[in-house]
């Protein structure tokens, strides 16, 4: 989002944007698909039809479809829409990052608990049978 507020802040058009990122931007290729649909003068809706299973570049078009459709200055909303992006991209991170710590306690339990029992609790019980025996007698 934020390279294409660039290209438009330096008055590329947003079909000719569309074209830039898909030949230049990894994972982007989806949107020359967008670009000759526009081209070819599909709605706005049928062009974005073509991105399929890509959550960001669907993003991405709800982003641009605004601007497209209004002719509103389009860089500043992307720019907006991108710090948010990144905003939910750091929380759902650090959300993980807090499942993670809970869910490493099992396996970590699992590893550690016999380690424990065999290097702390058998000796200790092994030096206590031949006292409990001696006495016994």
């Amino acid at each position: 989002m934020d390279l294409t507020g660039a290209l438009l802040s330096s008055g590329v058009g947003i079909e000719a944007a569309l074209d830039r990122l898909a030949a230049c931007v990894p994972g982007a290729e989806p949107l020359a698909h967008v670009h000759r649909s526009l081209t070819a003068g599909a709605p706005w809706e049928t062009a974005w039809a073509g991105v399929g299973d890509h959550p960001e570049l669907r993003l991405f078009g709800r982003q641009l479809a605004f601007a497209h459709a209004t002719g509103a200055p389009t860089a500043e909303l992307l720019q907006t829409g991108a710090r948010q992006a990144r905003a939910e991209h750091r929380q759902q991170a650090e959300q993980r990052a807090a499942r993670l710590g809970v869910q490493m306690v099992i396996p970590l339990g699992i590893c550690f608990l016999p380690a424990f029992v065999l290097l702390g609790v058998v000796p200790v019980v092994l030096a206590l049978v031949p006292e409990a025996l001696g006495q016994m007698d």
